[in-house]
């Protein structure tokens, strides 16, 4: 077993062995795998590896704000080893012997390191966020299969509004770099993401940001424009006033409200 620290307590799960010879290995990898969050009020809830690992520690910190329980208090005062641990001690010591549901158990554990921390998520918008999350796995394994042999990293970028797109995709290695097209059935995939994407409250991402290696681990990153985009990555005005339109947004970027010189900028 394996459990990463994040805010609110531990992240505990199985790795998976992936043969690194192999740079298409990962796309045999079980999706969907179990990952249980153990909180430091005790407190256990089972997730799925396929939601982005900030979002359910962000969504699972906001809960044990909201629903500290006595028992948790009681493990926070108690002497010696701190609560918290002494509770992932039993918590693993249960998992090795037993598992969940007879499943069988697991030995080997290490801890990783700390994860990342605040923030709040759930209702409505944590419901469209974990369909939207699914639907970045098949993005995902199809960008995979259009890389060159070997390939360890890859990095790709998509600028999308309704009516003009980006794609950037870059393959890496210890020993070079190459860029490849995204072909028109994978931008189709990430089109039908942001659709998703942009039933939350926040509207769709303007930029989606994947870093994958090829041992599966995937980084996704949603960009709002915070910060003004890339020179090679922003799109004429037009195209986001049209995008504006279709998904209207309670608020806009005031750098992006300038370049589009929407009327309230």
């Amino acid at each position: 077993m394996a459990a990463d620290r994040f805010e609110a307590g531990w992240s505990v799960y199985a790795p998976v062995d992936v043969d690194e010879s192999d740079p298409m290995a990962f796309l045999n990898m079980p999706v969907g795998r179990s990952v249980f969050l153990v909180g430091d009020s005790g407190r256990i809830e089972e997730v799925s590896s396929s939601v982005p690992p900030q979002y359910a520690h962000e969504r699972f910190a906001a809960r044990e704000r909201s629903t500290g329980t006595a028992a948790g208090r009681k493990r926070a005062t108690d002497g010696g080893a701190t609560g918290a641990d002494a509770y992932m001690a039993e918590f693993v010591q249960w998992l090795e012997q037993d598992g969940p549901s007879g499943q069988p158990g697991i030995s080997g554990f290490s801890i990783v390191g700390p994860g990342p921390g605040d923030g709040a998520a759930g209702g409505q918008d944590g419901v469209i966020a974990d369909e939207a999350s699914r639907l970045i796995d098949p993005i995902v394994q199809q960008l995979a299969l259009l890389g060159p042999p070997e390939w360890e990293w890859l990095w790709a970028e998509f600028a999308f509004t309704v009516s003009a797109e980006i794609a950037y995709l870059r393959f890496s290695s210890y020993h070079r770099s190459v860029v490849v097209p995204v072909p028109e059935p994978v931008a189709a995939l990430v089109r039908d993401q942001r659709d998703v994407a942009a039933r939350m409250s926040a509207g769709p991402w303007w930029r989606l940001l994947l870093t994958v290696t090829n041992r599966g681990e995937t980084t996704v990153s949603y960009d709002y424009g915070d910060g003004p985009f890339p020179h090679d990555q922003l799109l004429p005005p037009e195209d986001y006033r049209n995008d504006l339109e279709a998904y209207p947004r309670p608020r806009v970027p005031a750098w992006l409200a300038r370049y589009i010189d929407w009327p309230d900028a």
